[in-house]
C-alpha cells in the first residue's frame, strides 16, 4: 500500500512539474491572467493631433477598459526621444516616429510588444508587421498607427500659380514666405530629393548642403512643430511650406485656403508609432492600449473624423473618395519611400552637423 501511495504521489508531482512547464513555454497563458486597469501615461504629439488621440481613442480606451489615462504631450520628436532615452519619467505609451524607433532600439530605451496581447497588430499592412525602420530586429518593438508623407503646403490666396515641384521653394515672389521643418533627417530628404538622389542612398551631400543653402534665404524660419507650422499657415505669415496632408486637411475644415500637393519628385514617407519605454510601470494596460487604438473601427473615426492621415490597419473601411482625402490609395502607398533605419543612423551625426551648419 505505500508503494502504492508513493507512485500516486510521484505522478501527481510529474503532473505539477510539466503543468508548470506548459506555462513557461506558452507564457501567453500567464500574461493573459493580467489585469488591465489602474493609471496608464500616454505621451503624444501636441495640438490637433492629441485632441484627436483623445477623443476617438483615449476616450474610449477608458469606457472600454475602466483605466485611468493621463495625457501628455511632447513640442517636438526629437525631444520626444530624448526623453525616452534618458529614461527619468514613467511613461507607459508613447508616440514616436519609426525615423527614431531603431535609434531607440539600439539605446534598450523600449520594451519589446508581447504581440499576444496585441492581437490587432496582424492587421496591419506588411510594411509596419515587420518595418524596416526597426533595422531587421528579431521583436516588434513599435506599432504603427498612422502613415502618410511629407510634400508641399501651400496658400492658394496667395501662391497663384500651384506648385508642381520642390524647386518651386526657390521662386523669387515667394522670399520670406516659405517654411521648412527645420530637422535634419527631413532637411537632408528635401535636399537629396531636389538634387534627384535617393533618399535612403545619398551619393554626394556637399549637392544636398548646396541646394539646402540655396534654398535659406526664402526662409521665413524653420519650423519645429506641427502647431507652430499650422499657426504660420493660418496667420498667413508662411505661404508655401513641407508639412503633412492631415493637418493641412484640418487647416482647410477649419476655413483656410490652404492645399496640399505632392511634387512630381516624390515626397518622403513616414509613419507615427507607439511604442511602449522602459519607464512603462503599467504594461498591460499599455498593451492594452496598443490593441484598442489598432483597432479597425477605432481607427477608422480617427482617421476620418479625427487627424485625417492614413490608417495603418488595412481592415479599416474607406471609400475612393477618403483614400484620396487621406492619401492613402494603394498607389500613393506602393510607391512611398520610408527611411532605412540603419542607414539612418549610420548617418545621423553627419546630418545634424550639416543641419547646425544650415541653420547657424
Amino acid at each position: 500500500m505505500k508503494s502504492i501511495k508513493i507512485k500516486e504521489e510521484r505522478r501527481t508531482a510529474l503532473k505539477t512539474i510539466a503543468a508548470g512547464g506548459a506555462m513557461l513555454a506558452f507564457p501567453g497563458v500567464v500574461r493573459a491572467q493580467e489585469k488591465i486597469g489602474g493609471e496608464l501615461y500616454l505621451e503624444t504629439f501636441g495640438g490637433a493631433y492629441s485632441e484627436a488621440v483623445t477623443a476617438y481613442i483615449v476616450d474610449s480606451f477608458r469606457e472600454k477598459h475602466g483605466v485611468k489615462v493621463r495625457v501628455t504631450n511632447f513640442g517636438t520628436g526629437g525631444e520626444q526621444f530624448a526623453k525616452i532615452k534618458a529614461g527619468n519619467n514613467r511613461i507607459d505609451v508613447s508616440s514616436l516616429n519609426g525615423s527614431r524607433i531603431w535609434a531607440s532600439i539600439q539605446a534598450q530605451a523600449l520594451l519589446p510588444l508581447r504581440l499576444e496581447n496585441i492581437p490587432n497588430f496582424r492587421k496591419l499592412h506588411s510594411k509596419f508587421q515587420n518595418p524596416a525602420y526597426e533595422g531587421g530586429s528579431a521583436e516588434r518593438y513599435s506599432a504603427g498607427l498612422v502613415w502618410g508623407d511629407t510634400a508641399i503646403a501651400y496658400n492658394t490666396d496667395l501662391v497663384k500659380e500651384k506648385p508642381a515641384s520642390w524647386h518651386d521653394f526657390l521662386r523669387p515672389e515667394l522670399q520670406g514666405r516659405v517654411s521648412l521643418l527645420g530637422q535634419p533627417l527631413t532637411m537632408v530628404q528635401v535636399g537629396a530629393i531636389m538634387t534627384g538622389q535617393d533618399i535612403n542612398n545619398i551619393a554626394d551631400l556637399s549637392a544636398v548642403e548646396k541646394k539646402l543653402e540655396e534654398v535659406k534665404p526664402q526662409l521665413l524660419k524653420f519650423w519645429s512643430s506641427g502647431s507652430e507650422m499650422t499657426q504660420l499657415l493660418a496667420t498667413r505669415e508662411v505661404w508655401m511650406a513641407n508639412f503633412w496632408r492631415g493637418r493641412v486637411n484640418k487647416l482647410r475644415e477649419d476655413g483656410h485656403p490652404i492645399q496640399y500637393v505632392v511634387p512630381k519628385e516624390g515626397a518622403p514617407g513616414w509613419v507615427d508609432c507607439m511604442v511602449v519605454p522602459k519607464t512603462c510601470e503599467n504594461r498591460r494596460a499599455a498593451e492594452a492600449f496598443i490593441d484598442h487604438a489598432l483597432d479597425a473601427g477605432v481607427q477608422g473615426k480617427f482617421v476620418t473624423e479625427g487627424i485625417t492621415y492614413a490608417p495603418c490597419n488595412v481592415g479599416v473601411a474607406l471609400s475612393r473618395e477618403q483614400q484620396e482625402h487621406l492619401g492613402a490609395t494603394p498607389e500613393i502607398f506602393e510607391t512611398a519611400v520610408f527611411p532605412d533605419a540603419r542607414y539612418v543612423a549610420a548617418n545621423q551625426d553627419m546630418w545634424n552637423l550639416l543641419a547646425n551648419r544650415i541653420k547657424s
